[in-house]
């Protein structure tokens, strides 16, 4: 990696010693002080020499009999030994250290790595060959399990996680031609695992982390440079104080290009106030790709971009999959839910039962009459709000008697003990369409919109009530965002449920229960509009 190492020996401990890493690491540190070579590096167990040949020859000698006074043998056989540049030729050098390091392997820069990442640009392609081959064992592993398992650990267990350590060491971002295979490898996976079938802009959407409206399963080629970046400046200082003895100046490869390179993909963009932070510099690029997506789109599309942007339309995809906490999807609800997220086909079209053609989209179902979600969602939001005022001490009664507005419907909940200055708390939830055409005027502008104008409407309908009772609509929307009344209430329930569970999470929890309600609930909608027995013939 460095110009100026000519030689270098990698060591390791033998593995079964009775010395931990931990004691090993105390051993070696007066060992190391002693040595000569202008290059070495210790990481536990991991050491690395580098000079000129008789320089390292004699460091190596010395740690192998420092080594052996305090009970350590060196394992050469795991042991590599790369020649860069050099007067002499194999052929002189091998019989020098076959004495001194018997069965050390040869390396060239074809394979030669250090502490598990490629160091010379022609080792890349090997490297990321044999990733692949891991990955695609790992993937067809996946559709043996649900699809919900699968996309979890697709997430946050293969490809980008596993990648994300070498991207940081090496400027594979400027090797596209290299990374677009795995990238490849991750779009079918995904499309294999969910049943569904990406576009071009979907899969751009799809790749975006959560909080832009994304899956979260990342592309390698659009990590490798903010990672790159990130690492570089967050290592400068260290890779300076390894470096200083050198006589010379040195510069770390690629730190220019890849700056330039950032400059040219995000034109205009200044680097990150925080450029330590790998989010940060992620941050830039996936906002221009988010935008840029917003940009392409109008309608429907730019109102379900808008929504699923929103960071409560994304807390189902944080879940954990669990039946016993109702949080895991089977696979048609996980389907539709994404294709629903990311605009793409979800059904063959056909007429629903209210006499409506229902397209490829299946958006017609989120706000039919008949919708056969509807019921079951309504009702599973209000269980899920009784349920936490229930941890938190505040019993309460669904559908209550006694508490009528103007046109003679009840309340959704109401509590039983007070909730606020002395009140009762009485609630109503309501989950409306986001693609709704009586909607999308205003949710093309301004995720939330509808959820927001649900509530003013549920706040008209219910001031008969007056100041006897502490009236909070409750409005979602079916791509996921909620209103600003839906907001206030959930942070006062997460703050008393933190206080009284003492987890931090507990939010987190609930605001997963209600988005995976949500996901339910349309899926219910839009296979209710699918013809059933003798209707079955859709022609």
């Amino acid at each position: 990696m460095y110009k100026s190492h000519e030689l270098s020996s990698e060591v390791g401990c033998q593995q079964g010693d009775p010395l931990g890493p931990a004691i090993f690491s105390l051993a070696i540190n007066p060992i190391i002080k002693n040595l000569k070579s202008k290059f070495n590096v210790w990481y536990l167990d991991d050491g690395t020499l580098g000079g000129d040949v008789n320089t390292v020859l004699s460091d190596l000698s010395f740690v192998r009999s420092s080594f052996e006074n305090i009970g350590l043998d060196l394992n050469f056989s795991k042991c590599e030994l790369f020649i860069h540049k050099s007067s002499c030729t194999l052929t002189d050098l091998k019989p020098k250290f076959d004495d001194l390091a018997p069965n050390i392997k040869l390396v060239d820069k074809d394979s030669l790595c250090l502490l598990g990442s490629p160091i010379f640009e022609e080792s890349f392609p090997d490297y990321v060959s044999n990733s692949i081959s891991n990955f695609k064992s790992h993937t067809n592993s996946l559709l043996e399990i649900s699809p919900h398992y699968a996309l979890v650990i697709l997430k946050f267990c293969l490809f980008v996680p596993k990648f994300t350590y070498v991207l940081r060491c090496c400027p594979f971002w400027k090797h596209q031609n290299l990374l677009s295979p795995i990238d490849d490898l991750i779009k079918i996976s995904i499309e294999t695992i969910l049943n569904i079938q990406l576009s071009e802009p979907s899969w751009s959407q799809a790749s975006l982390p959560i909080r832009f409206g994304g899956l979260g399963i990342r592309k390698i080629s659009s990590v490798a440079s903010p990672a790159f970046l990130a690492s570089i400046n967050s290592t400068s200082g260290l890779i300076g104080n390894i470096l200083r003895a050198l006589p010379t100046n040195y510069e770390i490869t690629g730190f220019e290009d890849a700056k330039n390179a950032f400059k040219i993909a995000c034109p205009g963009k200044q680097f990150p106030d925080n450029p330590k932070s790998q989010r940060s510099w992620d941050n830039i690029y996936c906002d221009l790709t988010y935008n840029t997506l917003l940009n392409n789109c109008t309608g429907p599309d730019h109102a379900r971009l808008l929504a699923v942007g929103a960071r409560e339309a994304g807390y189902w995809l944080h879940a954990h999959p669990s039946p016993n906490t109702g949080t895991f999807l089977d696979p048609t609800s996980l389907r539709l839910a994404t294709g629903l997220r990311l605009g793409v086909s979800v059904c063959t079209p056909h007429i629903c039962s209210c006499g409506t053609d229902v397209d490829r989209l299946g958006h017609h179902g989120l706000s039919c009459q008949k919708s056969a979600g509807r019921f079951s969602r309504h009702a599973s939001l209000n269980d899920i709000i009784r349920r936490s005022l229930a941890t938190i001490n505040v019993p309460a009664l669904l559908e209550p008697t006694g508490i009528i507005r103007d046109d003679g419907k009840r309340p959704d909940g109401v509590s039983l003990v007070p909730w606020s200055l002395g009140r009762m708390l009485v609630w109503d939830a309501t989950c409306v369409d986001t693609l709704a055409p009586s909607h999308l005027q205003r949710t093309n502008v301004k995720a939330g919109a509808a959820a927001e104008s649900a509530e003013i409407l549920k706040r008209n309908k219910y001031k008969s009530l007056g100041r006897e009772y502490h009236f909070v609509p409750f409005g979602v929307e079916t791509l996921g965002p909620w209103g600003p009344s839906a907001h206030k209430f959930f942070g006062e329930i997460a703050k008393r449920l933190v206080d009284v569970t003492g987890d931090r999470r507990a939010g987190g929890f609930l605001a997963q229960r209600i988005s995976i309600a949500i996901q339910r609930g349309n899926a219910a909608s839009i296979l209710g509009t699918m013809p059933q027995g003798p209707l079955l013939d859709i022609s």
